[in-house]
């Protein structure tokens, strides 16, 4: 992909103090979004392939050392969540305000912070991890591997969380189309190469080799994509500033808190599943709710999108524009993840059956999927409001969603227990109606703070998502003899879930062109649509030119 001259293009970095009008500014978030969805999409496709070609080439212990790796990596990643949080949000907004000097002393401070963090985490690590890798009964075979896979991906983690800013960097100066790139080229980099280094026999070390390579790349690349788009850029330890400081434990901190309840809460009916029951319980949640995280992550990537266009816009007190980024952000958020929920919550059983087979220690499954897919669905769509409060500068005001979401999980969870007894589907239906409630006072307080009407919000962008569900159980019914006839039939299932799921994208696809977008919609969809059928047939094209007897 590359960036035509357009608006938003002209009013790059390198035109400092330039303003994107509202064209320009739904343009650039527009192809952002697409930039995003499109990425993850294939980064998923990527995740799902790799497992089984490394599993043919290394042991399934080998295989668990490195996923505790990731385990590990996965904390140290949120604990930078405030940072990232404070690099996109006033890059942004030095950005609209034409202060670019101001981001070369944002990034001095932020790279001193931590990588001096980072190297004192690294230490720690270094002493407790012959303590750790004891605990997790690790082949006495297999431990120096194990050291050397956990502490080489923490170390190369930890220079990705000093200087991946970089890549925030671009994301503030919305160049989120250049970082995806970069992201995509350097992870499917990182896929090749795990398979040519088992293919040469180095093992499970071709991860951690694939690893390094991949973020070594990233980094470089982001490093010179970031001084060619701020011209005069420059990072010293001289420029390391206090004020900016401030910015990281203040406004970071609060973030950072945020992402740690949030982190928290997105698993909480494991850890109530695993201290109240037994580990079978939550290894029974993870599984159950694969489809649905999995399916999140898709219009999860388009809230990164919002988070710097809020900024900018808030920086130049465009009020009106960026409530009505929030609208339809939230809008189209909920008709994406709509689109997907439905099918899930009708067809859970039929889709579990496909892809687990008849086990009877997943009886529980498709109960556990069709409760926590509108859950999931709502809890995506808090993103733009927090996104809201964060490029406002105001992020202490997302605190209100996972308080009260963690409030509501201990009054109905205990209530639960008391009055029904201990048990999964208790679990499932408090923790459910927790997430619900919560994510619902939370849009009525950011509806109100906004000054934007409830109504308005419940019929453009609410309701307009919750429309799939009567699609999918409406198939069902449908289908339902079908179903009853298939049973436990593995391979019935997996032909059923085809067929209905073909069907259902159909009349889901339709429902929306013909009931629920406006006009400036489907204009807007025919032109994608025109754009990616031009360019399919002008490949076409060329390759008839280049081969014209079809060879």
């Amino acid at each position: 992909m590359t960036d035509k001259v357009t608006p938003e293009a002209k009013s790059s970095v390198q035109g400092q103090g330039a303003r994107l009008d509202a064209g320009g500014m739904n343009r650039l978030v527009s192809r952002n979004i697409f930039s995003s969805v499109g990425a993850k999409l294939l980064y998923l496709v990527t995740r799902f392939f790799i497992p089984p070609i490394v599993l043919a080439y290394i042991s399934l212990e080998e295989y668990g050392i490195w996923a505790i790796s990731f385990i590990l990596i996965g904390y140290l990643g949120m604990s930078a969540f405030g940072v990232s949080n404070v690099y996109i949000r006033y890059v942004a907004q030095y950005h609209a305000k034409g202060e670019e000097h101001r981001i070369g002393d944002l990034l001095s401070t932020g790279l001193t912070v931590v990588s001096l963090i980072s190297l004192v985490a690294l230490a720690l690590l270094w002493i407790g991890l012959p303590t750790l890798i004891d605990a997790l009964s690790v082949s006495p075979d297999l431990r120096t591997t194990a050291f050397v896979l956990i502490f080489g991906s923490a170390a190369i983690f930890a220079l990705e969380l000093s200087w991946g800013a970089f890549a925030y960097v671009l994301t503030g100066l919305q160049r989120i189309v250049q970082q995806n790139q970069v992201w995509v080229g350097t992870f499917l980099l990182e896929t090749l190469l795990v398979v040519v280094f088992l293919v040469a026999g180095l093992g499970v070390y071709s991860l951690l080799y694939a690893f390094a390579i991949r973020y070594l790349v990233s980094i470089s690349v982001n490093v010179w994509l970031c001084f060619r788009n701020i011209p005069g850029l420059t990072i010293s330890l001289r420029r390391f500033n206090r004020a900016d400081l401030a910015l990281f434990y203040r406004y970071g901190g609060i973030v950072q808190l945020s992402g740690f309840l949030g982190m928290f809460l997105r698993s909480i009916e494991k850890l109530i599943a695993g201290l109240f029951i037994n580990v079978q319980a939550t290894g029974l949640f993870d599984v159950a709710q694969k489809f649905p995280v999995m399916a999140t992550s898709i219009p999860g990537s388009m809230n990164a999108v919002f988070l710097p266009a809020t900024s900018y816009m808030h920086s130049q007190e465009r009020r009106g524009e960026l409530l009505e980024l929030y609208f339809k952000g939230a809008r189209y958020i909920n008709l994406v993840t709509g689109f997907m929920m439905g099918f899930m919550a009708a067809f859970a059983a039929p889709l579990m059956v496909a892809w687990l087979g008849p086990n009877p220690e997943f009886a529980l499954a498709p109960l556990i999927l069709a409760c926590f897919t509108l859950p999931f669905q709502l809890n995506i769509l808090t993103g733009p409001a927090s996104n809201i409060y964060r490029g406002m500068g105001i992020p202490a005001r997302e605190l209100i969603y996972p308080l009260s979401q963690l409030a509501l999980v201990v009054i109905l969870v205990g209530a639960g227990f008391l009055i029904f007894g201990i048990d999964v589907v208790v679990i499932t239906l408090a923790v459910a109606l927790a997430m619900i409630l919560s994510a619902l006072i939370y849009m009525v307080y950011t509806n109100r703070f906004l000054e934007l009407g409830q109504g308005r919000f419940v019929r453009g962008a609410l309701l307009p998502g919750l429309w799939p569900y009567l699609t999918g159980f409406g198939l069902y019914l449908l289908a339902r003899p079908w179903v009853e006839s298939v049973g436990d039939d593995r391979w019935g299932s997996i032909v059923l879930v085809l067929v209905a799921g073909i069907v259902y994208c159909a009349l889901q696809a339709a429902i929306l062109w013909f009931f629920q977008f406006d006009a400036g919609e489907k204009d807007f969809v025919a032109v994608k649509v025109r754009g990616l059928t031009g360019r399919l047939g002008g490949a076409r094209f060329l390759r008839k030119r280049e081969h014209p007897n079809g060879h």
